[in-house]
Formats: C-alpha cells, structure tokens, sequence
C-alpha cells in the first residue's frame, strides 16, 4: 500500500476541514467597483476584491509597485494614492461579510500577507488545486486565475464554482 507524505496528508485534511468551514454562498466579498482600481490593475491581472486582504497587505501592495511581484506597476503618486486608499478602505478588516471573516481570523497578530495566495485561510482552501495529482478540471496554472473555477469571482461571489475533483490519486493504493 503507498503511503502519503504527511505535508499531502495535512494538505488534503486542511482542505477538507476548511471546506466544511466555508463562508455560505450569500457570503460573497465586495466586488471591485472603483474604476480607477479596475482599469489600471486590472489591465495586468484580475481587479481582485479588496476584501480579500487586510488594510495593511494592501499598504504594503502598494507602496512597492516599482517591483510588483517581479514587474513594474508603477503608477502616478495621485493614482497611485486614491487606488491605495480605496483597497485599504474596502479591506478585510473593514468588512462585515464571513468570508472576510474567516480571512482575517486565519491571520496571526502582526502577520501581512503579501499574497492572496498567502493567506492562511484561501491558501487552506486550495491546498490541493496545483497539486499535479489532483486531476481536477478546469486546471488554473496558478491561484492568481480565480475566474478558471469561480465563474462569478469578478462579481465577488466565490461560491460558484466550475470544476471537478479526482481524488484516485490521493488515495493509497
């Protein structure tokens, strides 16, 4: 019988565990509307919810848009400024909504994401999707392409979702 690595175990009870934890489908995040937001990040990647992620990761987004994640996103200071105040005005801590909720709960005193891939509680809840024994489809290349499985993500409802999941090889054999 093959026997599983502890980090897969973990992985795959942490997924389930949160699974079972999931905000309900009327708990949908605040759906980016300033167009400002929209037009100058959006143009490289999804506008993603400012809900998604503490004033403070947004500040720190933000104020290092020289070296955004490798690329230069550097923008205007006036810009730059009314999009930082907009995220972090509309961020998780300033929400009344359980997914914001269980995101800021799943962050330690003092932690800043930098991600939103690295916050504990949507990292838990996609711990298995790039895995390669996972099968599922459809198959985002990475955690940055929430519109592969969450169809209605632009509208802030991550309830929806498209895809499937094989378990076989996650299975002892």
């Amino acid at each position: 019988m093959k026997t599983l690595s502890h980090r897969t175990l973990l992985a795959a009870c942490v997924t389930v565990a949160c699974v079972a934890a999931a905000p309900r489908a009327d708990a949908g995040v605040l759906a980016p509307s300033n167009a400002t937001y929209v037009k100058e990040c959006g143009a490289c990647h999804s506008a993603f919810s400012p809900q998604l992620l503490p004033a403070a990761s947004w500040h720190r987004v933000m104020g290092h848009l020289d070296d955004h994640f490798g690329d230069s996103a550097k923008l205007d200071p006036a810009t730059q400024s009314a999009i930082e105040g907009y995220l972090a005005a509309n961020a998780a801590d300033h929400a009344d909504n359980s997914a914001s909720r269980a995101i800021m709960d799943s962050i330690r005193p003092g932690q800043v994401p930098a991600r939103i891939t690295e916050v504990p509680y949507i990292a838990s809840l996609h711990a298995a999707v790039l895995d390669p024994r996972w099968n599922g489809r459809p198959h985002p290349k990475t955690l940055t392409e929430c519109g592969v499985c969450h169809r209605r993500a632009a509208e802030g409802d991550f309830a929806a979702k498209t895809f499937s999941v094989n378990d076989e090889a996650f299975r002892g054999k």
